[in-house]
């Protein structure tokens, strides 16, 4: 229990954390995130906060979605073997009898 609470206190606060040492935190369009550009001027990208905005927000997310997609298939592909076991020439056979 420890271990998840710890995490779930941790990983995101390294996460918002890691701006803040960076000093990455600013105007990002029409909020504050990640800083995309220098000195609030739309004209020079910021490279670093957009590289932060990557890493830290759009590759945790990249990765769940796929952890997500291939739990569901294994999940899908585990029922279907399942289902198919069950049904096998004695049930068939049953089935065919009480037609």
């Amino acid at each position: 229990e420890w271990l998840y609470i710890s995490s779930s206190v941790l990983v995101p606060l390294l996460i918002a954390c890691i701006p803040f040492i960076t000093k990455s935190y600013g105007l990002a369009g029409a909020w504050c995130y990640i800083r995309n550009w220098k000195d609030d001027c739309a004209t020079e990208k910021y490279t670093v906060g957009i590289a932060e905005q990557f890493a830290l927000f759009y590759a945790p997310i990249m990765l769940c979605l796929v952890a997500n997609t291939v739990s569901v298939f294994v999940m899908a592909v585990v029922m279907v073997r399942r289902a198919y076991l069950r049904v096998g020439p004695e049930s068939q056979a049953l089935l065919a009898e009480r037609d």
